[in-house]
């Protein structure tokens, strides 16, 4: 009986050999979930692998689950897999694409992981506006604070009260929606208080005078010609005519 222990003893040791001598293997999505893509788009993603130098991967497997569905993908028409299967790549996205995706890796020892995310679909189409942007950047020279920096902005002297200007965590000045030549920002922190300014370049000023005045000229320009061709028609219609008398008298002579 003794023996017989023994010899179970040393199989179960031999079986369990590779998972002592070798790390647990995991894998995980690069990017975070749930994952937004539109209609016609192109939709990648990326499994990151993590195991021991000497973990082997013998199998990397994709599946799209969506309703009772489950579809195992491999290479096909709108469909391909790269970097070692870690990389799945699905391209003009259709209805079907929007499910959870599945990937699993199996290693050398038969042991299995996997991860799942969420792919939707945008339901509402991005908004994009075109902005001129100041940016106030402190440099604390890589010290460490327990506070996060307070940002506060001046325009020609007078502070910024709009909202919709303010960017980000005020760090960001839209100056499309407040204009002005001087431009301050105060940073406040446990650091101590920054400012900075900025002034729009004469250069610029001068391009935006310059444009005003042209058109101004110009306006004043076609105001006087327009007025010109009406007084010259106005006189025309007001001339007096000939009467039958001078008529007759010019066209008989004595």
């Amino acid at each position: 009986m003794g023996s017989w222990m023994l010899v179970w003893i040393v199989c179960i040791t031999f079986t369990l050999m590779p998972v002592c001598l070798h790390g647990a293997i995991s894998v995980r999505f690069k990017a975070e979930r749930p994952i937004y893509v539109a209609l016609g788009q192109t939709l990648i993603l990326e499994a990151i692998f993590e195991k021991d130098q000497n973990d082997k991967i013998d199998m990397v497997t994709w599946d799209r689950e969506r309703g009772g569905d489950n579809v195992r993908l491999s290479h096909g028409n709108r469909v391909s897999l790269e970097k070692g299967n870690a990389l799945l790549r699905v391209t003009d996205v259709a209805e079907v694409d929007f499910a959870n995706y599945k990937v699993t890796v199996t290693d050398s020892n038969g042991y299995q992981k996997h991860d799942l995310i969420e792919v939707r679909k945008i339901v509402e189409p991005l908004k994009a506006t075109v902005t001129r942007v100041l940016e106030c950047i402190v440099d604390n020279r890589g010290m460490t604070q327990w506070d996060s920096p307070q940002y506060s902005w001046l325009v020609d002297g007078v502070t910024v009260t709009n909202q919709t200007a303010l960017l980000a965590d005020g760090s960001r000045l839209d100056i499309s929606e407040v204009k002005g030549v001087n431009y301050t920002c105060i940073i406040k922190s446990s650091l101590g208080t920054v400012t900075t300014h900025f002034e729009i370049p004469k250069e610029s000023q001068a391009c935006c005078a310059g444009l005003i005045a042209t058109g101004v000229v110009t306006a004043i320009v076609l105001v006087a010609g327009f007025s010109l061709v009406f007084l010259k028609r106005r006189m025309k219609s007001k001339k007096p005519e000939k009467s039958k008398e001078e008529m007759t008298l010019n066209t008989n002579p004595t």
